[in-house]
């Protein structure tokens, strides 16, 4: 049986809800976290350049980088989200998206899933931030400036080193 706990909402599109499950038969309950899905888009700029966004993530109070994400709207595909979120978050669009990979964030508590994409054929245009969003900076990498950010501790993302992983 399924009780809902917490439903947390922007306007009319769901951020998450918390629910207490209780397995058939059992005194065991779990909670989860039910999450609408996500994309991450890794965008590169030719073979060798990786465009990231500096942002605060409030869980853990402080600023990390790495790449854009957003959750999908409802009914939203994810080539659409991924193309509105890059755009969004960096100012850029991407001539070619490709999916490259998809997986759970989390499933220990969450039901959140990724979508990730490749941009490629990157355009300058306007950045456009949702009022919740706290991008400080969106900023070009080297891979190997960013693998060195990695071994440093400055990228502890894990969308993030995995988006490198599936780019490799």
């Amino acid at each position: 049986m399924r009780k809902k706990l917490i439903k947390k909402c922007k306007g009319n599109v769901v951020l998450f809800e918390v629910f207490e499950e209780r397995i058939e038969k059992s005194k065991i309950k779990w909670d989860l976290v039910n999450v609408p899905r996500a994309v991450g888009i890794l965008p590169l700029i030719g073979k060798d350049k990786i465009v990231l966004i500096r942002q605060f993530r409030f869980p853990i109070n402080k600023e990390i980088w790495e790449i854009p994400a957003g959750k999908l709207k409802k009914g939203e595909k994810p080539e659409i989200g991924a193309k509105r979120e890059l755009e969004e978050e960096t100012g850029y669009m991407a001539k070619n998206l490709k999916k490259v990979g998809e997986f759970y964030l989390s499933p220990g508590y969450s039901t959140e899933y990724m979508y990730l994409f490749l941009a490629r054929g990157l355009k300058k245009g306007q950045q456009n931030l949702s009022k919740r969003e706290k991008i400080k900076e969106v900023k070009v990498f080297s891979k190997k400036e960013i693998l060195k950010m990695i071994k440093e501790r400055k990228i502890v993302d894990a969308k993030t080193i995995l988006a490198l992983f599936f780019r490799a």
